[in-house]
């Protein structure tokens, strides 16, 4: 399967697993589209003044608490699909995790 993103073009899965190792601030959209594949979704969320673009990967729950009562660092939708979310700012990566997503949705 063949799939093109904003003229990127992508062999992989529409959704590949995230290895959360390979993720760095400051990478571009482009970037990760490409080491990761297409994401499940996106939203655009306004924090502080500031536009961040969030975008969702279906991924494995990972972190300290998995399966314990807060979860890892993904984020469930009703389904009980898990998402790992990341944020970027002005096509930079600025965050990732379920922490991060929380921190800039919650109302102030």
């Amino acid at each position: 399967m063949v799939l093109a993103v904003v003229g990127y073009v992508s062999q992989a899965p529409l959704w590949a697993a995230v290895d959360r190792s390979e993720l760095k601030k400051g990478m571009s959209l482009p970037q990760v589209v490409q080491a990761f594949g297409l994401p499940a979704s996106m939203e655009w969320v306004t924090f502080k003044g500031q536009a961040i673009l969030m975008v969702f990967f279906e991924s494995e729950d990972k972190g300290f608490f998995q399966g314990g009562p807060f979860g890892g660092d993904t984020v469930k939708r009703e389904d009980g699909r898990a998402f790992l979310p990341l944020g970027f700012v002005t096509d930079q990566l600025t965050g990732w995790g379920k922490k991060f997503y929380l921190q800039i949705t919650s109302p102030e």
